[in-house]
């Protein structure tokens, strides 16, 4: 009797830790999930962003002061360079918040560096460069450092 007890009991335990491991996978599968959803939110957020900085661009009017400005920031009346210094910092907010996310581990490699290219651009046009010199150091201090050491860069 006490041999059979011993016997139900190895089984018991066996069958236990089965379940454990059984219960382990489903854990990660589900954290797994929950990652990729959370990805595709943060993209997702990040493309809504784009959105409103393009509204700004789809207007004739404003998108002719941001040409000025890419020629020539100073020749901008007050009024104009206020709209342009606003559209740059919605920018670079959008690009920090890419930034804060992919170093937190939940936006892909392939998204980051699409959007990151493509702020990388945007930092060399005359907006963006005033913009930074005046009003860089307003950002958190990793994105900060991260966009300096992007313009200590030599020119390609």
């Amino acid at each position: 009797m006490k041999a059979k007890l011993q016997e139900f009991a190895l089984i018991a335990e066996i069958v236990g830790a089965i379940a454990v491991v059984i219960s382990l996978i489903y854990v990660g599968l589900g954290v797994r999930q929950n990652t990729d959803a959370i990805q595709v939110a943060n993209h997702q957020a990040l493309v809504a962003l784009d959105m409103d900085k393009n509204t700004w661009l789809r207007d004739p009017a404003f998108a002719e002061i941001y040409e000025n400005a890419s020629q020539n920031i100073e020749e901008l009346s007050p009024i104009e360079r206020l709209q342009v210094m606003t559209f740059v910092a919605d920018t670079l907010n959008a690009w920090e918040f890419a930034f804060i996310t992919y170093n937190n581990g939940a936006m892909e490699d392939t998204i980051w560096n699409g959007w990151d290219n493509y702020y990388r651009s945007e930092l060399k046009t005359e907006p963006f460069k005033v913009f930074w010199n005046e009003g860089g150091e307003n950002f958190s201090p990793d994105f900060n450092f991260y966009v300096e050491s992007i313009i200590s860069e030599p020119e390609e």
